[in-house]
């Protein structure tokens, strides 16, 4: 791997990164009750930099935003810059994706047969993440409308699964299953990623219905919500414990077929994350949902799912390199 590979690699990978602390700063906002810390956007109460203290604003306030639609804006500086702060790291993605975009050019333009899907898929992360910039607009205009909410969440998973295929096609010599079972592991895996975006809704709607139980109780009483909450919770839990038993299946599956050391490493860190995610999960449950556990639940959650998506296309490697013999081979044939 030479050194512009190396380049797009880290930056890509760091470009991950911050997409994961977004979506841990976005559940914190969301567990903190500071979605609506700044009522408008791309300003924050109408300024570039939010105040730090009432007296910074207009006497009317809150006359101002409720002729806007926005009824009972109280500004509260620990909510406001904690949104804030949500806005400046989507905006360093916004950056970090066009550098990544940049040093996947790069890529291409060195091999165009073998970097070209790089390319289009640092693309498609760079246009994905602008329209999750423009959803970010609309879940302010909407006043936290959960539908948008849910849509922000799965626009952010498309991103992650855009780089991780983007990485993955730059080390395609690096990180390949075997093609002893990668056919059947492809298959598997696919199954688990679609099990993992199920519980990730299915914890959505938990968090919705939280929402509107801590808004009812003024964010107060926290260990009386999770008794509220009813079926969507309890069928969030059962499924937690099918996913973790099926990624730790799934995860000694790829140990025991495969001896690609990468591959194996990234089987390891699904089975350790799933597991840690369980702990998490029932520490929420039975510990009255504290705010602190719930961005680093959901983060974990996402981060199963970009390493499953990792060892999606280093299986993909492996049955592309097969392809590719057996075409080559019915050429010299013929």
């Amino acid at each position: 791997m030479n050194d512009r590979h190396r380049h797009f690699v880290r930056i890509a990978l760091i470009t991950i990164a911050a997409v994961y602390i977004l979506i841990a700063v976005g559940s914190s906002v969301r567990a903190t009750g500071a979605g609506m810390g700044c009522p408008d956007w791309p300003t924050c109460f109408g300024q570039l930099i939010p105040p730090t203290d009432v007296s910074q604003l207009p006497e009317n306030y809150q006359e101002i935003y409720r002729d806007r639609g926005y009824a009972d804006v109280e500004f509260n500086a620990v909510k406001t810059w904690t949104e804030f702060f949500n806005r400046l790291t989507g905006v360093t993605i916004g950056f970090l994706s066009m550098w990544t975009l940049w040093a996947a050019w790069r890529i291409r333009r060195d091999d165009r047969a073998t970097n070209g899907p790089v390319f289009w898929y640092a693309l498609a992360a760079f246009v994905l993440v602008g329209f999750n910039g423009w959803l970010g607009k609309v879940v302010v205009s909407s006043n936290l409308h959960p539908a948008m909410i849910t849509t922000h969440m799965v626009a952010s998973l498309l991103v992650v699964a855009s780089l991780v295929l983007a990485i993955n096609h730059s080390l395609r010599d690096t990180l390949r299953m075997s093609l002893q079972g990668a056919l059947a592991t492809r298959a598997w895996l696919i199954v688990g990623m679609v099990l993992t975006i199920v519980q990730i809704a299915l914890g959505v709607q938990v968090r919705e219905r939280i929402d509107i139980i801590s808004l009812s109780l003024d964010y107060a009483d926290r260990a009386s919500w999770i008794a509220q909450v009813g079926s969507p919770l309890t069928i969030h839990v059962l499924g937690a414990f099918m996913i973790v038993g099926y990624n730790l299946w799934l995860g000694l599956r790829v140990l025991r077929q495969d001896d690609n050391a990468l591959a194996q490493r990234l089987a390891k860190a699904m089975m350790a994350i799933v597991a840690i995610e369980l702990m998490i999960g029932l520490s929420l449950a039975t510990l009255g949902f504290p705010a602190v556990l719930q961005p680093l639940h959901l983060m974990l959650a996402t981060i199963v799912f970009g390493l499953q998506m990792a060892l999606f296309g280093a299986a993909q490697h492996a049955l592309g390199s097969q392809a590719a013999g057996t075409g080559r081979e019915a050429d010299g044939k013929a």
